[in-house]
């Protein structure tokens, strides 16, 4: 008989947490202009997700690193990572539409450029609540994301694909 499996990471609520989480850290650069699209939340999700290869970035753009847990590095998804979410933009979508329904997130839309994310009031009070281990190292994960938020979405992506291919991620 086999035994159910849940991957924790595909649970919706932490996923949720994590999104808020991201929204909050770098929806805007410390001057006020928003920054986080679809494709930047979709890219930054992405590297929350994959630590190690956040790592890697970070190095590569000379932006230092973040100090990982040994489960970040010395676990089968750090040898061998989900590369599912990084082309899944509907599971993306899917969580957005429950937090705009929610109210805790707010969206801009700029011609040209796309929607942009914020979180609301509402979402901004709930945040204060959000404190466990796992979501206060997604906290310091975002902090570090901040130092990415300057380079292009194809810089980027320029990045993330280079480290697949050399097998960094």
């Amino acid at each position: 008989m086999i035994l159910p499996f849940i991957d924790p990471e595909d649970d919706i609520y932490i996923n949720l947490c994590v999104l808020i989480l991201l929204i909050n850290a770098l929806a805007k650069t410390s001057r006020g202009i928003q920054k986080l699209n679809n494709n930047r939340l979709h890219i930054f999700l992405y590297l929350l997700k994959n630590p190690t290869g956040l790592n890697e970035i970070l190095r590569v753009l000379g932006k230092g690193n973040v100090v990982l847990q040994d489960r970040d590095t010395y676990s089968v998804t750090s040898i061998s990572p989900n590369m599912d979410s990084l082309f899944d933009r509907n599971a993306l979508k899917s969580l957005l539409s429950v937090l705009v329904a929610k109210k805790l997130v707010s969206i801009t839309y700029k011609k040209g450029d796309g929607f942009f994310y914020s979180l609301s009031e509402i979402g901004k009070h709930l945040i204060a609540d959000l404190n466990d281990e796992y979501l206060n190292e997604i906290r310091l994960l975002c902090e570090k994301l901040k130092s990415l938020l300057n380079f292009t979405e194809g810089q980027l992506n320029k990045e993330i694909n280079r480290i697949i291919l050399m097998g960094a991620v």
